[in-house]
């Protein structure tokens, strides 16, 4: 292949560095140093430099896709001459073999689209479309040269990014525009932005300890500004340790069913917060193990509700112990600020330990606020649901808070890439990755507030028509169903504890049997046991008998009431009572919790994941109340006489509050309470889903001036960045033209997209970008109008510099 083909394969003039005439080569024969000199070739060189023949060394791969050419390259030829002519050599100091650019640029491509396409899987199509046997050292030497391509591609962007005026700090605040890119006189939202957070234990790195052959020392580290360091990490690992040691029966629920040894079941039995018992990530730091084959098994990442990652961390040689989503929040909080609504699949649990943990104070002040994820939020129980699930968290919108669990659907490819790489490419192959992930997600994000803005009208039309018949037949109003709503909590926290006076009752009379002493007194045995712990059980004698004198002076009880006794005898029957409400309420929080959820599961327009998650999380939830049922039927037959007694198909098979006569003996009958009826549930629900669809909507016309305002600007960025280089400097000048264009094009769609928003009927935003200049309005214009008629308002900016970006902005493709 001669030099003129090679260079129309790998498209002269498309490359920041221009092309020499001639290369230069090594010539260590004619050298006469120990390390040579560098010299021109002769005639005879310079043609065979020019028209080098096929060989076994060497990779040329044609932008065609057709064909790739092995050839010796020549050890003579130094790096920059060979970056000159498009190519990148396996080493910096004589290399035995050389990539073309273009095939680096495709690769980076295919991997974009393709993470399970590695680099050891370039070398093997290569050798194949060449037909020759595998090059075992192939694979590490593409690998040394494409670190190389990506260092060069870096060191451009630092570039570009100077000129363009954008630090490190500018890119933490402006990673996503719709959410982050604030503009002046809008009005606050209750939350700034959203985002969620979650772990992923697919991106594991296997411990050099167990593969073959010596770690090579590499001390290069990731310079991606999402990225937190272990150190900064590890600030929350003790104080998390200490928070966990002080915990009480409600604490136990939050251990994974799976995992509960012999010496918690009686504590999981006994708590009356069970919810989310199947979550490993809830559980104890000291249950999080991991493998010790892995080093790194894990990443933790933040993504706004776009999609875009905001910050991440490695989880090192544990599970998802709870450092990790506090070391996110305090990032989160440091560089976004106040006002956060953060979405977590344990956020019911995560948010006792943030108010304990050193974040707490901070987190108030900046009025962060927590939810659990909507689909996750179904395996939570009844009482969590109404606390933390979405639909009842005001100012969220419609937002699912899903987010994290579609970018680890796609970052899951990268697993084939990672598991053995070493620590620097695995996490320059995770930066990478989601380096193009963010800009799939600014390309898309038209097509996102398109989707959300149709979805929240759509909502509200729906809801509001079916709304308006039940509400005949109920005769209710919105603030039945907020009242409702918060009858319904109160109603599960009343439950976790029995009435304050009903408890004091019970405890006076307790307390006052002096039970501690004759039950727990002294036998035979125990005296004689006295001769040898004489003074330790004498103490603890005296202090019993103090405690009981002292209920005694409070209560007024002049004689000591004896096992014979009427007071003795009333106070076995309270207590006995007492033991069968507690039970009565803790049976009744399951099993209408359970039936509220199974309202959910029948419920149509629920999917099959969604449906196979509350199926799940229902089975779990039935131990809690096969256990539940236990206590019930030991404290009914206690009483005088007894009551009636369930088995465990008699609950389970019951599908309406109606059916448990039970209920009728707790203290409040949920069965007469108006949000428990069914006609009501349903048009709460529809309520607030119109009430959630309004927030969208609000949030959506925000986020559409947020993204066209960056997009214009971005556009004069660009363009005062070329003129200021277009002299000084012109290669960079060339970047930043190439750069733009491909910035203008996405910019396009998205107009094109949001041009459609305001297409649908109900829109009531504004495609206009805002700017500090008051005198500056934008005309909106209404549904009915054509393209040609939508006004585009004057900008103080020269009219040829935004000509074709406000062309794209005001017209539209229906195609």
């Amino acid at each position: 292949m001669s030099w003129t083909q090679r260079q129309e394969l790998i498209g002269h003039g498309n490359y920041d560095i221009e092309m020499a005439t001639e290369p230069e080569y090594f010539d260590a024969a004619n050298s006469d140093t120990e390390d040579g000199i560098w010299q021109r070739a002769d005639s005879d060189e310079e043609e065979a430099l020019r028209t080098l023949p096929p060989g076994d060394e060497g990779v040329d791969h044609s932008h065609a896709g057709a064909e790739a050419i092995f050839h010796q390259i020549y050890e003579k030829c130094k790096s920059g001459t060979l970056i000159k002519h498009g190519y990148i050599g396996c080493s910096p100091e004589k290399p035995t073999r050389a990539f073309s650019i273009r095939t680096f640029e495709i690769y980076r491509q295919i991997h974009r689209v393709s993470p399970r396409f590695t680099i050891e899987s370039l070398g093997t199509t290569l050798c194949n479309l060449h037909g020759i046997p595998r090059i075992s050292d192939l694979a590490e030497q593409l690998s040394t040269a494409y670190d190389a391509y990506l260092q060069i591609l870096r060191e451009v962007d630092i570039q570009v990014n100077s000129a363009l005026n954008r630090d490190a700090d500018w890119q933490v605040q402006n990673v996503c525009a719709p959410c982050l890119y604030k503009t002046e006189g809008e009005d606050p939202l209750k939350f700034s932005f959203l985002a969620c957070m979650d772990g992923n234990n697919s991106l594991k790195l296997v411990d050099s300890t167990f593969r073959a052959g010596t770690a090579r020392l590499d001390d290069r580290l990731s310079t991606s500004f999402r990225r937190l360091t272990a150190q900064q990490v590890d600030i929350f690992k003790d104080e998390v340790r200490e928070s966990q040691k002080v915990c009480n029966d409600g604490d136990i629920a939050w251990l994974n069913v799976l995992e509960v040894d012999e010496s918690d079941a009686a504590d999981l039995a006994k708590s009356v917060n069970i919810c989310v018992e199947r979550w490993k990530a809830a559980g104890p730091e000291a249950r999080k193990k991991m493998f010790a084959l892995f080093a790194v098994t894990g990443i933790f990442l933040s993504v706004c509700r776009h999609g875009h990652v905001l910050v991440m961390c490695d989880m090192i040689r544990s599970g998802e112990l709870m450092k990790y989503p506090l070391a996110i929040a305090k990032a989160l909080l440091d560089r976004y600020g106040a006002d956060i609504g953060l979405g977590y699949d344990i956020m019911c649990a995560f948010f006792k330990t943030l108010m304990r943990s050193s974040l707490g104070a901070q987190a108030v002040a900046m009025r962060m606020q927590g939810v659990v994820p909507a689909f996750h939020g179904h395996a939570h129980n009844r009482a969590c649901q109404i606390g933390w699930h979405p639909l009842y968290v005001d100012g969220v919108g419609l937002e699912d808070f899903e987010e994290c669990e579609r970018t680890f659907s796609k970052s899951n490819h990268l697993a084939t890439a990672t598991r053995f790489a070493t620590p620097f490419h695995r996490q320059q192959h995770i930066d990478e990755h989601f380096h193009f992930h963010d800009q799939d997600k600014h390309a898309s994000s038209g097509t996102f507030i398109f989707n959300n803005y149709r979805q929240a009208l759509e909502k509200i039309s729906s809801n509001t028509s079916q709304l308006q018949v039940l509400e005949l037949t109920l005769g209710t109003t919105a603030e039945d169903y907020e009242r409702d709503h918060l009858a319904e909590i109160k109603y599960f926290q009343d439950l976790r504890s029995e009435p304050q006076h009903e408890s004091d009752k019970a405890r006076v009379a307790y307390n006052n049997l002096d039970e501690n002493i004759i039950h727990n007194g002294y036998t035979r045995k125990e005296i004689a046991a006295v001769r040898s712990r004489y003074q330790t059980t004498w103490t603890r004698y005296l202090d019993i008998s103090e405690t009981v004198r002292r209920h005694e002076e409070e209560h007024n009880i002049e004689q000591r009431w004896e096992p014979n006794s009427a007071e003795f005898k009333a106070a076995t029957v309270l207590l006995s009572e007492r033991k069968y409400r507690a039970a009565v309420s803790n049976l009744e929080r399951l099993v209408v919790a359970r039936l509220f959820e199974l309202t959910k599961f029948g419920m149509s327009g629920v999917g099959y994941k969604l449906r196979d998650n509350i199926a799940k999380a229902l089975k779990t939830r039935a131990d809690a109340i096969r256990r539940a049922l236990r206590e019930y039927n030991e404290a009914a037959a206690s009483l005088s006489p007894p009551r009636e007694r369930f088995t465990w198909a008699e609950v389970i098979n019951k599908t309406s509050l109606a059916e448990f006569d039970f209920l009728r003996d707790t203290r409040d009958d949920v069965r007469l309470q108006p949000w428990a009826q069914p006609a009501r549930r349903e048009a709460q629900v529809l309520y607030f889903g119109i009430k959630r669809a309004k927030e969208d909507i609000r949030r959506a016309n925000m986020e559409i001036r947020h993204r066209i305002t960056y997009m214009v600007d971005e556009h004069n960025d660009y363009y005062r960045a070329i003129a200021s280089n277009i002299i000084v400097n012109p290669a960079l000048a060339i970047v930043l033209a190439s750069r733009w264009h491909h910035a203008t094009r996405i910019s396009a769609s998205i107009c094109i997209r949001l041009a459609k928003t305001s297409r649908l009927t109900g829109f009531s935003g504004a495609l206009f970008p805002e700017y500090e200049e008051p005198d500056l309005g934008a005309e909106q214009t209404s549904d009915a109008e054509s393209d040609d008629d939508l006004v585009v308002r004057e900008l103080d900016i020269d009219e040829d510099r935004l000509g074709d970006f406000m062309t794209h902005l005001s017209t539209y493709d229906d195609s």
